[in-house]
């Protein structure tokens, strides 16, 4: 079938022609039937009329009468309410004794010139068509020397072969008019089926339909729009579900796209209005070079600070599109961690916060930016660590990966915060402390470089203390470049 065809046109196609296919197949076995009914039929037929003439003939030989036209006479009137019926009497030398044809009419007279066979094939049953008409015989050989009162001196021949053909035009009109009947029905059956197989194909193609509409009416702005699985045909079921799990998916997208617009738009307008109160104050008044000094400094921060921002939004944007440039490596976890711990001890101690780290591993990972989650997940430990609180860091390792474990005590986290934690410029402060010195991107860029070496981060709280929990599979195909 042509790729053009819609999907309906194909169905009610294949519909159809299985229906045909089917009826075909139906017909050609009733045709068969048929045939091999009336062939056994005629055949019974042909086989009494051979007795028939058999009993003609040995009471016309047993009653001492040699002359042939009075049986041929009397088997003539015995067939006569018979029609389509030859018989053939010869002897063994061919000489013909008595022919017999349906009204007055000899095998020679239609046409009906098959030579009789030898006697030594005898009994035979033959079927053949001569001028358009299919014919039946069965020919057998009858021995008169075994009859009483008859001997060679009689003069009669010892054996006669009698052949009965049957001309079974009769059966041939009613099979050619069941054949025309089939066709007809065939043509009715063939536009049924088509009608059948679009309807049953458009109702069938229903949801598909609904489908379409659906996801006409789908904008950026409805993404509510839900395909029901009641009534839809079973297998039809998984594309529904997997297109409403689109669905759902593009709208909890959107929604985190919107909030993370707002939220950029909020990052960035704190800093840029920074900067132009700062300019716009130090460009009021004439001012020392001192002064001017200090407002570049001020501004210089804050742009540190943007230029920051970008560039981990960049970061961010790399990792999504798998663009990150791994450069993977063996790693002992104690040593990196223990690295980073001596490099936090200065602002750890500031706060009066204590580092700890017990366990060890290894890890095939890129360095620097396994440097970078742990440092993410470090400084947020320790800004949120109450004075005299301890950090902890666990490492632990068995067949199935490697998991790093950063607790830290604090006020717990609401449950239904825990997966935006890691979401861009998303923070917990309420849940926490107010202090928000940080971009709103440090988990979720922790989050992306352990996604990255084909890892998992996630998060436990209570009142006790919060854990964030780093997993890494085993193997060199766990990191992804």
């Amino acid at each position: 079938m042509g790729s053009h065809l819609s999907l309906t046109t194909r169905l009610s196609l294949v519909f159809s022609i299985s229906m045909l296919a089917i009826w075909s197949v139906v017909s050609l076995v009733l045709i068969q039937a048929l045939d091999h009914h009336f062939a056994r039929q005629d055949q019974t037929d042909i086989r009494g009329r051979i007795i028939l003439a058999e009993n003609f003939l040995s009471a016309h030989v047993q009653s001492n009468n040699r002359d042939w036209s009075v049986l041929q006479a009397r088997l003539s009137d015995a067939l006569s309410g018979h029609g389509g019926y030859y018989l053939q009497m010869t002897d063994l030398n061919g000489k013909t004794l008595v022919t017999v044809g349906p009204h007055s009419q000899t095998p020679s007279q239609t046409g009906l010139s098959r030579p009789l066979p030898a006697p030594e094939a005898l009994p035979l049953a033959e079927s053949w068509i001569e001028n358009g008409i299919r014919y039946r015989s069965m020919t057998e050989q009858f021995v008169l020397n075994g009859l009483p009162s008859v001997s060679a001196s009689t003069g009669l021949p010892d054996s006669v072969l009698i052949r009965v053909a049957l001309d079974t035009s009769y059966h041939q009109h009613f099979i050619d008019d069941i054949k025309i009947g089939l066709a007809w029905l065939t043509g009715g059956i063939a536009l049924v089926s088509v009608l059948l197989g679009w309807f049953a194909s458009r109702m069938g193609l229903t949801p598909l339909h609904s489908l379409a509409r659906l996801s006409a009416r789908v904008t950026a702005n409805r993404l509510d729009h839900r395909l029901p699985v009641a009534g839809a045909p079973a297998e039809l079921h998984g594309p529904i579900n997997a297109f409403n799990d689109m669905l759902d998916r593009l709208e909890d997208s959107f929604q985190r796209l919107t909030a993370f617009s707002s939220d950029i738009a909020h990052e960035l307008r704190t800093p840029v209005n920074s900067l132009m109160m700062q300019t716009q104050v130090a460009l009021a008044h004439p001012r020392h070079a001192e002064e001017y000094k200090e407002v570049l400094y001020a501004n210089l921060e804050t742009a540190e600070r943007l230029a920051r921002m970008i560039g981990e939004m960049l970061f961010l944007a790399k990792s999504e599109q798998g663009q990150l440039g791994m450069q993977p490596q063996p790693l002992a976890l104690a040593d990196e961690l223990d690295e980073l711990l001596e490099f936090f001890e200065p602002l750890a101690s500031e706060q009066q916060v204590r580092l700890q780290r017990r366990g060890n591993g290894r890890l095939l990972g890129d360095k620097s930016m396994l440097q970078r989650a742990f440092s993410n997940l470090l400084t947020n430990a320790i800004r949120y660590t109450p004075a005299q609180g301890e950090v902890r860091i666990s490492i632990g390792s068995n067949a199935e990966g490697t998991t790093v474990q950063v607790a830290n005590p604090g006020p717990a986290i609401p449950p239904e915060q825990w997966p935006r934690l890691f979401d861009r410029f998303y923070r917990a402060d309420s849940a926490r402390q107010p202090v928000t010195e940080g971009t709103g991107l440090g988990l979720a860029i922790a989050k992306a470089i352990i996604s990255a070496h084909g890892g998992s981060l996630s998060v436990q709280s209570d009142e006790r203390e919060t854990c964030f929990t780093a997993w890494f599979p085993t193997g060199p195909g766990a990191v992804t470049t």
